[in-house]
C-alpha cells in the first residue's frame, strides 16, 4: 500500500490529512453536539477552499467532461440508491424523483441532503473554468454581495434552491480563496518558521470561531448565512485558512489510511446521513458519543470507498 502510494506524483500528503479532517467535520457536524453550531460555521466553507485549492484551471469544454464525471455521474448513481433507500424507509412521495431531477434536495429527505454539495461543487467547477482569472474574483465578489442582499429572503430559500445554484452562489467566495492560496503559496513558509505560524493560525481559528459565535448559527444548505454576511465570510476564511496552515505544518507526511480516507470523500458525504437518519432515535447523546460514532462512520465507509477504488471507481469520483 505504501508503494502504491508512493508512485502518485506530486501528492500533497497534507493535503490528504486537510480533506480527512475537513469530512470527519462534516460527519460529526451532523450529529447533535455542544460544537455543532461552530462546525456548521466552518466545516463547508473549509471544505470547499480544499476544493478550490486542487482546482487546475482548463478549458471550459474539458472541465465540463471530467466535472460530469468526477461530480455528476456519482450524483445520479447516489441518487438512485436513495430513492430505492427512501421506499424501505417509508420516506418516498410522489415528489421524490421530480426533485432528486431538478436538484431540489429540500423535498427529500435528511439522508438525501448532503448531495447538495456535488451540484453545488459543480457549478463552481464550470463558474472557474469559464472566467479568466480576474474575472473569477470578480464572480466571487458578486457572489458574495447577492448573499449579502438576498440571504433570508423568500427569493434565496432552499425551497427555490433548484440545482443548488444558491448554494453555489454562497461557497464560490471559498472556492475563490482555495485557488487563490494555492497561486499564493504563502502557507509554505520555511519550516524554521513554524511555530510563528502555529501561533498565527491558532489566533485565526479562535478569531474566526468568536466571530461566528457573534454571527449566529449557519446552514449553507438551508441559505443561511447567519445574522450578518460580511462576518460569515470572515469568520469561516479565518478558520479554514488557519486550518490549512496548522495541517500543513502538523501532518505534511503521508499515510496511506488517511489517503484512502480523503479519497473517500465523496462516498463518505453522499452516505453517512443514510447510516445515521434511520437509527437517530437510538443513537445515544453527548459530545463523546457524537465524536466517536462521526469517527466509526468515516472508518466504515472508508472500507467501502476501499471496494469502490477497486471495483467502482465512479462512486468516489474517480474514471479508470
Amino acid at each position: 500500500m505504501k508503494n502504491e502510494m508512493r508512485t502518485i506524483p506530486n501528492r500533497l500528503d497534507w493535503m490528504d490529512w486537510a480533506k480527512a479532517i475537513a469530512i470527519t467535520l462534516v460527519v460529526f457536524g451532523h450529529l447533535r453536539s455542544d460544537f455543532m453550531s461552530y462546525i456548521f460555521s466552518f466545516h463547508m466553507p473549509f471544505f470547499i477552499m480544499l476544493s478550490g485549492f486542487l482546482q487546475k484551471k482548463r478549458p471550459l469544454r474539458e472541465e465540463c467532461i471530467k466535472s460530469a464525471k468526477s461530480l455528476l455521474a456519482p450524483y445520479v448513481l447516489y441518487n438512485i440508491y436513495l430513492l430505492v433507500y427512501s421506499l424501505f424507509t417509508g420516506e418516498y412521495t410522489a415528489d421524490y424523483p421530480w426533485s432528486m431531477a431538478v436538484g431540489l434536495q429540500w423535498n427529500l429527505s435528511m439522508a438525501c441532503r448532503p448531495l447538495w454539495f456535488l451540484l453545488a461543487l459543480f457549478w463552481m467547477r464550470l463558474a472557474y473554468a469559464a472566467l479568466p482569472l480576474k474575472g473569477s474574483y470578480v464572480l466571487a465578489l458578486f457572489c458574495g454581495l447577492f448573499t449579502w442582499s438576498f440571504a433570508g429572503s423568500d427569493f434565496m430559500s432552499p425551497t427555490h434552491n433548484f440545482f443548488q445554484v444558491f448554494a453555489a452562489v454562497i461557497c464560490y467566495p471559498f472556492f475563490v480563496i482555495g485557488t487563490l492560496m494555492n497561486n499564493w503559496k504563502g502557507y509554505r513558509l520555511p519550516i524554521r518558521w513554524a511555530s510563528i505560524c502555529y501561533l498565527i493560525a491558532l489566533s485565526q481559528v479562535v478569531i474566526g470561531l468568536w466571530l461566528a459565535h457573534m454571527n449566529g448559527f449557519v446552514n449553507i444548505f438551508r441559505c443561511n448565512p447567519g445574522d450578518v454576511v460580511p462576518l460569515f465570510y470572515l469568520s469561516a476564511t479565518l478558520v479554514s485558512v488557519g486550518l490549512m496552515q496548522l495541517v500543513y505544518y502538523a501532518f505534511n507526511r503521508p499515510n496511506c489510511y488517511i489517503q484512502l480516507v480523503s479519497e473517500g470523500t465523496l462516498i463518505i458525504f453522499a452516505l453517512h446521513q443514510s447510516i445515521f437518519w434511520p437509527l437517530r432515535g437510538w443513537m445515544p447523546q453527548g459530545n463523546f458519543w457524537a465524536l466517536s460514532i462521526a469517527l466509526v462512520a468515516v472508518v466504515g465507509l472508508s472500507g467501502l470507498a476501499w471496494l469502490s477504488r477497486r471495483y467502482c471507481p465512479v462512486l468516489i469520483g474517480k474514471w479508470k
